[in-house]
């Protein structure tokens, strides 16, 4: 924790200490730039405003200019909250942004679900460090470790999202498949087929009482919720070393699964071609699953319906959302996508999941 008020520090470490937390303070950027490189922490919590010397900002630059400290998580503590602040964080290199006075079960929440991320980003380093470092693995070995690192990333994901482990697995075939019918490549099939459960990783960093809310989320919780593509896509490829086309595949789709063909999306408002090929494929056929599923708020729609709605919209889901060619090719081969949900419609426990793939 860096903060110049000593009351600050002394709630803050209070709160965290009582969930199980080691602390360490600093009242200055440069106390605490000190501290971090000699005991470097798993998360920083910085304030913005401190007087003389470094403030927040520059503060965060510098731990993200030395190697030490770069890959550290900081989440900026705030009573300036203008979006031109919100902004200047998140360029500084922040994770995130929380503002004061904050709400004590928000805060731990997000330093849980930062830790959580930051600790399954290294392990997920290390296990392609540690496989790539055996100098007779063959190529065959190592694609099947980022295969299983995906895997295991898109379980982990479950235990906070509603859906089952039965929709991610549909994602990743119906978004195989539609990639088969544009033309792609088995090469590039697979590697949709492994990317595309992921889009929703970025949820883990979602607080809960957003992420599990029944009904309609409000603006404001819904601008909170459309950060899940940018969390996404930095848990994919912030500290990305190790070049693979899935994890790449990855997170181009964490990022942009929700743009739309039209512009109307986020969180970039990309438009047309600008958008990757493989997030225009994932989110047409995560649309299709959605409309397929049931939800706290709405029912199950029949095959017929969640295709009459893609192809000539509802309101909400509109066929501009999506790219043309994808939306022919969809309504051409339409049973293609209800035989994969007819065959995997079963709900599955995530846990029950994860004992079944040890």
């Amino acid at each position: 924790m860096i903060d110049d008020e000593p009351t600050n520090l002394a709630v803050l470490g209070d709160i965290l200490e009582s969930c199980g937390y080691d602390v360490m303070a600093a009242s200055s950027g440069e106390g605490g730039f000190e501290l971090a490189k000699a005991t470097p922490p798993t998360l920083i919590l910085l304030d913005v405003n401190m007087p003389g010397g470094w403030d927040g900002y520059q503060t965060c630059r510098e731990f993200k200019n030395h190697k030490l400290t770069a890959n550290i998580p900081i989440l900026f503590l705030s009573a300036q909250n203008s979006q031109e602040n919100i902004n200047h964080g998140f360029k500084a290199g922040g994770m995130d942004y929380i503002q004061k006075p904050f709400n004590r079960e928000e805060l731990t929440h997000r330093v849980k679900n930062h830790i959580e991320l930051h600790n399954l980003r290294h392990h997920l380093e290390q296990e392609v460090i540690a496989k790539s470092q055996i100098l007779s693995i063959t190529h065959k070995e190592l694609e099947q470790s980022y295969s299983e690192s995906l895997s295991l990333l898109s379980v982990a994901g479950e235990y906070r999202d509603v859906d089952t482990g039965k929709h991610t697995y549909r994602i990743g075939e119906y978004s195989a498949l539609l990639a088969q019918l544009v033309g792609w490549n088995p090469q590039q099939c697979n590697y949709i087929r492994l990317a595309a459960p992921l889009h929703d990783i970025g949820k883990i960093a979602i607080p809960d009482n957003i992420l599990l809310k029944k009904g309609r989320l409000d603006e404001q919780e819904m601008s909170k919720m459309e950060r899940h593509t940018i969390y996404g896509n930095e848990i994919l490829l912030r500290h990305h070393i190790s070049k693979s086309p899935h994890i790449a595949t990855a997170a181009e789709i964490a990022l942009c699964h929700h743009e739309k063909w039209n512009g109307s999306g986020y969180p970039n408002g990309l438009a047309g071609e600008d958008i990757p090929m493989s997030a225009r494929i994932t989110s047409l056929v995560d649309c299709y699953d959605a409309l397929r599923s049931k939800r706290p708020y709405k029912d199950p729609f029949t095959h017929e319906k969640a295709v009459e709605i893609i192809i000539k919209g509802d309101g909400r889901t509109r066929p501009e959302h999506f790219d043309p060619e994808l939306l022919v090719i969809f309504e051409r081969f339409s049973y293609k996508f209800s035989n994969i949900y007819d065959s995997n419609a079963e709900k599955v426990d995530p846990v029950t999941r994860l004992v079944e793939t040890d």
